[in-house]
């Protein structure tokens, strides 16, 4: 809970130590890195070793790695694929995420750039499945343009790259019945989210852990975290940069939708038989989002995410 309370603090005062201090960074060059630290899927199901979950691809990808503990896979696979309409291709499922992805950034640009999206492969498979996987997620961050302050003893670029906090999160995987109705989420098969039959589902959980409180939408979810330079020099040091990540692209579970590991998560459907992707993108800013303010004005740090209840 004293994380939360100081994060709390930090969106409060931000304002107003953000315009005492000349000093800012206009433009970085970024890293992007992600990867699956542990997962976990059925076994046994009747196919032997071949549809269990495997994992491969590295999260440095080519990049200079430096998310906290090495390198990371990247892709997740699983199942025995079915052949014929239902699976042309005779595909496996599976979980890609995209890193390293590098590029550049500018300070209080309201457009978002590219980050590690998650794709989900979705095809119709039988045998064992992925049930749960843990995913870390880094960002380091060059400065290559700025404000000077005039009191500034060093350029802030002194100890670049710095290191954005990572984030680190649990995705609760459910590969459901296609021929299900009401499907998973709660809603009629063969529509919507449920085209192809019934959807999967992931739920993301952990974030609360962190002291985030995410922002839903009805196809995105999006949470703000604050990030210092380390120079040395409090011209610089004392600047407060806050990263908005944004989730989007896939619709969200509904409201009626209570999460299997509990009410504080989100998650989203997938459709079968179709590549889904979850796209990442941040921006970065010396004020924190309005809409972060709000939440936490409104004391929802305190209680965690919004509860969703589930029709029984």
């Amino acid at each position: 809970m004293q994380t939360k309370f100081k994060l709390i603090a930090t969106l409060i005062t931000a304002m107003a130590a953000s315009s005492a201090t000349a000093g800012v960074v206009t433009q970085w060059d970024y890293d992007n890195q992600a990867g699956f630290t542990s997962y976990t899927g059925t076994t046994g199901v009747g196919w032997g070793a071949a549809d269990d979950v495997a994992a491969s691809g590295d999260s440095a990808s080519g990049s200079s790695n430096f998310l906290t503990g090495g390198s990371y896979p990247t892709t997740l696979s699983w199942g025995k694929p079915l052949t014929g309409i239902q699976n042309p291709g005779g595909l496996q499922s599976n979980l890609n995420i995209d890193s390293a992805v590098m590029g550049s950034i500018n300070t209080n640009d309201m457009n978002y750039v590219s980050g590690t999206d998650l794709t989900h492969n979705n095809f119709i498979i039988t045998g064992d499945s992925l049930t749960m996987a843990s995913v870390i997620d880094g960002l380091s961050l060059t400065p290559t343009a700025w404000e000077a302050d005039p009191s500034a003893s060093v350029d802030p670029d002194v100890n670049a790259p710095y290191f954005a906090p990572e984030l680190a999160f649990g995705i609760d995987f459910y590969e459901t019945p296609n021929g299900a109705n009401p499907c998973a989420n709660g809603e009629v098969n063969n529509q919507g989210d449920n085209i192809n039959g019934c959807g999967d589902v992931f739920e993301i959980t952990g974030l609360d852990l962190l002291g985030i409180v995410p922002v839903v939408g009805p196809d995105f979810v999006e949470f703000t975290v604050p990030f210092f330079l380390q120079t040395g020099d409090s011209a610089w040091d004392d600047v407060q940069y806050f990263i908005t990540t944004r989730l989007s692209g896939l619709n969200v579970l509904p409201a009626n939708y209570e999460c299997q590991s509990g009410p504080a998560c989100f998650g989203f459907v997938t459709k079968e038989r179709t590549s889904n992707v979850l796209t990442a993108q941040f921006k970065i800013s010396t004020v924190p989002e309005p809409t972060a303010i709000a939440l936490f004005g409104l004391g929802l740090i305190a209680t965690g995410f919004a509860r969703r209840r589930k029709n029984k």
